[in-house]
Formats: structure tokens, sequence, C-alpha cells
């Protein structure tokens, strides 16, 4: 009976000590992450809003290329976004995985840019998606406040755009939700751009005197679109166009730096 005792007890102590391991293990890497995020949180926001980019998508960039800090491009290079080439004639040369036309993954090095500060990183990915490449400045065009609904449509336009990868934006989109990283997209002096458009096509409806209702029968497809836009979780056709339907009216959007 002494020997069963034992036993039970030396197995429940075995089992405490891995459940407190399997704890102390969540809540680090749970700790990474959340120093992460309050780390480029600042910066990220900043340059963000000046370049008229979704945080969210940066941020979730960020985490997704640098394995949130932790990669070797990070540490050696402060590339967070997975850059490729040099920048002021700095680069480290790093092992990669790419993925071909026919969704194989292959293994090849390639030149990353090194930056001098985590500042630079961002900054440049931001002019990035800003100006495309040389071949095509519209490339990540999707990816701005103006031409997207949501921080979700964002993240898909750089699916197979950005990365080779064809669930990149669904990847992007995941860390997006678990983090709740669409918070760093307002503050609580700013609305959101689709809030923006509503008041103003309100405010321009009610000068010139006319009513929502008769709106309502109209063919625009802008009045009264105060609405939730669901992710669209699928890669869209490269043939449709997912810009923004043009404005019956002028509108001007300031966006808080």
């Amino acid at each position: 009976m002494f020997h069963k005792i034992k036993r039970q007890l030396v197995a429940l102590i075995f089992a405490t000590a891995a459940c407190f391991l399997f704890i102390s293990t969540g809540n680090a890497q749970a700790s990474i992450q959340t120093d992460f995020i309050d780390q480029m949180k600042a910066p990220i926001i900043k340059v963000s809003r000046e370049n008229h980019l979704y945080a969210s998508v940066m941020m979730a960039q960020a985490m997704l290329e640098s394995d949130c800090g932790q990669s070797t491009l990070a540490i050696d290079g402060n590339n967070y976004f997975g850059v490729k080439g040099s920048y002021d004639g700095q680069s480290v040369t790093m092992g990669t995985q790419e993925m071909t036309s026919k969704g194989k993954t292959i293994s090849t090095s390639a030149a990353f840019k090194k930056y001098p500060s985590i500042m630079d990183s961002v900054e440049d990915n931001a002019h990035i998606l800003r100006n495309g490449t040389t071949d095509d400045p519209m490339l990540y065009s999707g990816t701005w406040t103006t031409n997207s609904l949501s921080a979700s449509d964002a993240a898909m336009a750089l699916s197979s755009t950005y990365a080779t990868d064809m669930e990149y934006g669904n990847k992007l989109n995941h860390l997006i939700d678990n983090y709740h990283l669409d918070k760093l997209d307002t503050s609580p002096s700013s609305a959101s751009i689709n809030d923006k458009i509503t008041a103003e096509v309100d405010r321009q409806l009610a000068t010139s005197g006319t009513t929502t209702q008769s709106t309502n029968n109209a063919a625009s497809k802008i009045t009264n679109r105060k609405i939730v836009i669901a992710s669209q979780r699928v890669f869209p056709n490269k043939t449709e166009n997912t810009i923004v339907p043009k404005l019956l009216f002028p509108i001007e959007i300031a966006t808080t730096k």
C-alpha cells in the first residue's frame, strides 16, 4: 500500500511539473509576441498613418516575416519585413524558401537589406507598399487605405505579390484576428475611413437638400454604405477591379498622423 501511494505521489509530482513547464513555455511565447508588438507599435503606427497604410497589416507582416523579431535577419540586419536587396549598400545573405508557380517549395539563398534601425526598416517597407516596383508602381496599391475597404482586404492584396506564398494574406489575417491588431488602425480621435466617407456624403446630401430616402433609389453604390465589410479570405482575381468605386462627390479625407 505504501509503495502504491508513493508511486501516485511521484506521478502527481511529474504531472504538476509538466503542467507548470507547459504553462511557463506558453507564457514565455506569449510574452515574446506581446513584447514585439509593444516594441514595433509606435514606429508602425506613425509610418502607416503618414503613408495611408494599415498599421495592422504592417504589424502582421513584421510578426510573420521576422518571427516576432527572433529571426537572424531581424537580429543581424534590423530587417523585419524580409525585404531583399541592399540598403545604402548594406546587405546580409540568408537562406530562404520560395514557392514556385506550381506550389512547390524550394530552398535558396539571397541578399537581404540590412538597416541601421527599426524605423528605417518600417519606413522602407511603407515606401515599397506605396511605390511598388520599377516595372509595376501600383503592384501593392491594394494595401492603401484609399483603395481597400478593410485591413483584411489589404492583407489579401499581398498574396502572391509581396510573397510567393499564396496563403500569405490568410496568414496575415490570422495574426490580425488573433492579436487584435485592428486596434492599431484606429484611435479615440479619429474615425475609420468608411465612417469618414459616410459622414462626408451625409453632409453633402444635407447641404444639397437631398434626403437619404430619395438617395436610396439612386444607382450610386456609395450612399448609405456604412456597413461591415467581411474579409474576402480568398485570393482575389487579378482581373477584377479592387479599387473603391469613384465617389459621386469630391471628398478629401484627412488622416491623423
